[in-house]
């Protein structure tokens, strides 16, 4: 599904662009899931772990494009990528069609600004649209502020995943499962 591009004013007064990321986005995207995976334990990956092609992504963004039940919001500022979120299916099986799942990342840099918000309602109407009942994800326990974020807009935790990643030096962190039903 395309986003219809719109342009918001971050709490700092920058101008940002959300819109959905083309085939022509492929290399900043990369360049953007190694850096978010690299700046916080939060992510589900380690930057090594980013090794898809720009071909690959490229590929990847337009299947989105072309999918009327998953969505893909970047957010630009001066043209660089900045923020991401993403939703689709939980599964392709009828019995779960009304169900959604969705991710989110912004730079460090952008933290406290208002993206998240902006983003998170953006995902919010674009799931409603695509005729879905809830809307679910996974959070580590230790992200607080992503945690505040998802109340603020009415999700719930319905449970604990314990262990949920086991890091490099051999701990584990745990994730909520939060949902909202729209």
């Amino acid at each position: 599904m395309i986003y219809e591009e719109m342009t918001i004013t971050l709490n700092d007064g920058q101008k940002c662009l959300l819109r959905s990321p083309t085939g022509e986005d492929a290399e900043g995207m990369i360049a953007y899931l190694r850096q978010t995976s690299g700046e916080t334990p939060y992510m589900a990956r380690y930057e090594d772990e980013v090794t898809m092609t720009a071909d690959e992504e490229g590929k990847f963004l337009s299947e989105i494009l072309d999918d009327p039940k998953r969505i893909m919001i970047a957010a630009f500022t001066a043209g660089r990528l900045v923020a991401n979120a993403g939703l689709s299916r939980v599964s392709l099986r009828e019995k779960h069609n009304h169900r959604a799942e969705f991710g989110i990342s912004i730079i460090m840099e952008y933290w406290n600004r208002g993206l998240g918000s902006a983003l998170l309602s953006a995902i919010i109407e674009s799931a409603k649209k695509s005729g879905y009942e809830q809307l679910e994800l996974d959070v580590v326990t230790e992200n607080d502020r992503a945690v505040a974020l998802y109340k603020k807009f009415g999700f719930e935790t319905y449970g604990t995943r314990e262990r949920s990643f086991k890091l490099r030096d051999e701990s584990y962190t745990s994730e909520y499962l939060m949902l909202k039903k729209l």
